[in-house]
């Protein structure tokens, strides 16, 4: 009898001891709850298991995903949590201190979900290894108000992400990818992301988004509302975009730090074919580059043609170091390449530069029927000219710009002052 007792009171001793290292999991009326425990030996099975049943899934506590990954992506990387359903994943807490956090973890997510809407809100990643959510495959993807801070770059990889919608490296006519796999409204909200700590040697973005929709099942993209910092090469990328791409309202600086293998960075990056509108976003340019850009607007291949973009209302103010010598494609606002009939209206550019203003010929591509429209550059010292136009380019209307204009031997561009009105006495 005494030696029951003793067996049954070691037990319960030894449940005890154990309990604070086992991940708690329940189903609750809101969906599945797991509460974090800061073993990953114990969190990453917990999570993706939840994560595999689907529904709703909230996680709650600190998380560690600092271990091996073991789950495969589509671009031979491995990550941690593999997201393969339909799932809405939520942190609670909206402060850093009881905001649900996630440490460490090698993609901490990879979402690869044909078919299915995906849901990602309220996280907050800390020191995450490669991109800290990759997506490959999804039909509807929320990713919003998630914390990104101090991403690590991986050995080996092209880059370190914040946020990577993509389904080709870097898409090309001849290997686009296949983005056939991504489709309905993907919608990146009220973010933030830090990429502090990288060097010139590291390649640190802040959200892609590359080779997403077809024409028979397009994608509605919008990045709005995020506060971007301390990336080495563009905070916001999209290249290929079947359907309708909208950059707005987003806050971006870009440290002092700028990667060596890119060779004109840019704050905001637009590419290639798609419906783009660029509106309302804060961009502070602080690269030592002298090719930086503000915003960048262009295609490189006449088959994707950057068509009908729409650059609205951004105050975008460039700060490099003092005595950098401007490059060639230095500007603030900057359209180049085979790119035909955007309009630039209404843009304020603060700084420094060779240029507010630029088209540029590039790739051997010639930009033509363009609009630059009421832009304004108080403020602003061009090494140039404030707007500058290259040779060979075609039928740009300069509509009520004020500042200097360089024409290096343009086609048919019209300058149209706006005049006063004369006073009726």
């Amino acid at each position: 009898m005494l030696k029951s007792r003793f067996v049954t009171l070691c037990v319960m001793v030894l449940i005890l001891m154990t309990s604070s290292v086992v991940s708690e999991t329940r189903v609750a009326a809101q969906g599945t709850i797991v509460v974090g425990t800061g073993n990953p030996d114990v969190d990453v099975p917990a999570v993706q298991a939840a994560v595999d049943q689907g529904g709703e899934v909230i996680l709650k506590g600190r998380f560690s995903f600092d271990r091996l990954p073991t789950r495969p992506t589509a671009f031979g990387e491995v990550a941690t949590i593999l997201v393969a359903h339909a799932v809405t994943i939520s942190g609670t807490g909206k402060d850093n201190k009881e905001m649900t956090s996630i440490e460490g973890g090698t993609i901490p997510f990879y979402v690869e979900a044909p078919g299915a809407s995906v849901t990602i809100q309220n996280l907050r990643f800390r020191r995450p290894k490669g991109n800290g959510i990759e997506v490959f495959a999804v039909n509807g993807l929320t990713i919003t108000s998630c914390q990104f801070e101090g991403t690590i770059p991986v050995p080996n990889t092209p880059a370190t992400v914040g946020i990577a919608i993509v389904t080709a490296r870097l898409p090309t006519p001849t290997q686009p990818g296949h983005p056939e796999n991504i489709s309905g409204r993907l919608l990146i909200a009220n973010n933030t992301i830090d990429a502090v700590g990288g060097t010139e040697l590291d390649n640190k973005l802040g959200i892609i988004v590359y080779s997403v929709g077809q024409s028979s099942n397009d994608a509605d993209v919008y990045v709005t509302g995020n506060h971007i910092r301390n990336v080495t090469e563009p905070a916001i990328a999209l290249r290929r975009i079947g359907g309708r791409a909208h950059v707005e309202g987003n806050v971006i600086t870009t440290g002092p730090v700028s990667g060596v293998s890119a060779p004109r960075p840019e704050a905001i990056r637009v590419a290639n074919i798609g419906s783009y509108v660029i509106a309302h976003n804060s961009i502070e340019v602080q690269w030592p580059d002298p090719q930086a850009m503000g915003i960048g607007v262009f295609s490189q291949v006449p088959e994707w043609p950057m068509e009908h973009a729409v650059v609205l209302d951004n105050e975008v103010t460039m700060l490099p170091p003092d005595g950098t010598v401007f490059g060639t494609f230095s500007a603030g606002i900057d359209v180049r390449g085979f790119a035909q009939g955007n309009v630039v209206t209404n843009n304020s550019i603060r700084g420094r530069a060779r240029a507010a203003l630029a088209l540029d010929f590039f790739s051997l591509g010639t930009p033509g029927d363009n609009v630059f429209a009421l832009n304004r550059f108080d403020d602003f010292e061009a090494s140039v000219a404030d707007v500058f136009v290259d040779v060979g380019v075609t039928d740009t209307l300069i509509l009520g710009q004020k500042g200097t204009l360089e024409d290096h031997g343009s086609i048919n561009t019209v300058v149209i002052p706006f005049f006063r009105r004369p006073h009726l006495q």
